[in-house]
């Protein structure tokens, strides 16, 4: 009769238990950008992956459009006070915190997703040292098609920009445009539109998928593709969180990540493709072909923000741009 009892008792406290291990958990996940961007539409890839990988255990709540009212500078905070347990943020804000989040906007040094992926990959290891000092983990990085031109007309030499009113995303591109003799002022994505639609600016330097995401098409009609640079996302969560995972829900999320990332890499050529298609569609004229001497005149103007990077992050670095420049001669090599 003892052992009969005893043996209910272990039934009864297993059962007890199985509820609680099983019960799923729901991370919330800001992003600034709309649910059909490709950052909007890799988040939601990721969290398919995350349930699959989780059998269940883990859910995202998404939260587009910076409905939470978190712009992404104030998502590396969010994330590491555990205010949202992970979120997907564009780096290039944070730039007056750590000169490293800088490294992707640095104007034309990449020119396609290889290359772009290549920078990643270089500075992977100082992304994940400044990251933990903010108490969180990188994930995966989620790249944007190159920086070009949304406006009025084709913006293709000097003349085209001088006393250009036009949004750039940090003080890089504020800089080089500034030494182009344009009139550059930084905005986040919220305050794009209300300045366009309000003639306060007659430009925006920023991807054709993002501005057809918030349809700039509205106020532009051309978008020159200028291959400025080659910025992204980096989807990161809090520390606290990750190290409270069991193992096996940590290789969940790592291998939701992974998925995740292999698929926005090789998404993103096809994207720009689509992007243009759709862009002519909409009625607007995209220009490919960026004349030689304004693009080499560009990157002259670019090298004293390179420079003062480069001094910033001193040895770090230097070593980070001997890497990459090593890896796009290889990759340069094979093609």
């Amino acid at each position: 009769m003892i052992k009969h009892i005893s043996t209910v008792l272990s039934f009864s406290a297993a059962l007890s238990i199985l509820p609680a291990l099983a019960a799923p958990v729901t991370w919330d996940m800001p992003n600034e950008y709309p649910a059909t961007s490709i950052q909007g539409k890799g988040d939601q890839f990721f969290a398919e992956q995350l349930l699959q990988t989780s059998k269940g255990e883990i859910k995202i709540a998404h939260h587009f459009g910076g409905a939470l009212g978190l712009k992404s500078k104030d998502q590396l905070d969010a994330v590491g006070d555990g205010m949202v347990a992970l979120a997907n943020t564009f780096i290039s804000p944070l730039g007056g915190m750590n000169p490293i989040f800088l490294l992707p906007s640095l104007p034309l040094i990449t020119s396609n997703s290889e290359e772009a992926r290549q920078l990643f990959e270089a500075a992977k290891p100082e992304y994940d040292k400044v990251l933990a000092k903010y108490n969180q983990k990188l994930l995966y990085p989620s790249p944007w098609p190159s920086s070009g031109l949304w406006g009025k007309q084709p913006m293709i030499d000097h003349e085209s920009v001088t006393n250009l009113k036009m949004r750039t995303y940090d003080v890089n591109g504020t800089k080089v445009f500034r030494n182009a003799g344009a009139a550059p002022i930084q905005l986040s994505w919220a305050d794009i539109v209300p300045q366009l639609s309000t003639g306060g600016i007659d430009a925006v330097l920023t991807s054709i998928e993002a501005g057809l995401s918030s349809s700039f098409n509205d106020y532009s009609s051309h978008f020159t593709a200028l291959n400025y640079d080659s910025t992204i996302n980096l989807v990161t969560i809090n520390l606290d969180i990750w190290e409270d995972l069991s193992p096996e829900l940590k290789q969940a999320v790592l291998d939701a990540a992974d998925a995740t990332q292999t698929y926005v890499w090789k998404n993103i050529d096809g994207v720009v493709q689509g992007n243009y298609a759709e862009a002519r569609k909409r009625g607007m004229t995209v220009v490919e072909e960026i004349p030689a001497e304004f693009r080499e005149e560009m990157q002259t103007l670019a090298q004293p923000v390179i420079a003062d990077w480069t001094k910033k992050m001193g040895a770090t670095g230097e070593k980070i741009l001997n890497k990459y420049n090593e890896d796009r001669k290889v990759l340069l090599a094979a093609h």
